[in-house]
């Protein structure tokens, strides 16, 4: 069996496959806040978070509850990389059905600044995109994720 090795796997035109969910921290991008009805809503473009930013954050709580975060996938420097592909997704997907209205195939995609280098995406196809605005990352509980579509 062989292993993948972070930032190994890379998306359109040699850019790293981004992580939709990475911990708030200097470097990261800001993708999109939580809204008061358990949704993402995204930024047109993600935003880089300098120091300043994510110390404010922080200084208010788990940022990682109110927003997401994007960066470089670190697959097998994740807790969650399976040894070939993210099981955030996979989890969300397969462990937790989504609502009857949630996969539509007709429904469109969120808008998205990552998605063409995005690993869920590329993992899941418009399925990710479908649910990956009701994932909240919640580190300080005992779960990583939580998802609020169910």
């Amino acid at each position: 069996m062989s292993t993948v090795t972070a930032g190994q796997e890379e998306g359109p035109l040699g850019q790293p496959r981004a992580c939709p969910s990475v911990s708030c921290h200097e470097g990261a991008s800001l993708l999109g806040a939580m809204t008061g009805s358990g949704r993402l809503a995204y930024l047109p473009m993600p935003v880089l978070v300098d120091a300043a930013f994510a110390d404010r954050l922080e200084a208010t709580g788990r940022p990682e509850s109110r927003y997401r975060f994007t960066g470089p996938c670190s697959e097998g420097a994740c807790p969650q990389w399976t040894g070939t592909h993210c099981g955030v997704i996979d989890h969300i997907l397969d462990d937790e059905p989504p609502s009857a209205g949630a996969l539509r195939e007709d429904a469109p995609l969120p808008a998205c600044g990552i998605r063409r280098t995005c690993r869920w995406f590329a993992q899941r196809g418009a399925a990710a995109c479908a649910v990956c605005p009701t994932i909240v990352a919640d580190t300080g509980g005992t779960a990583t994720y939580r998802s609020t579509h169910g």
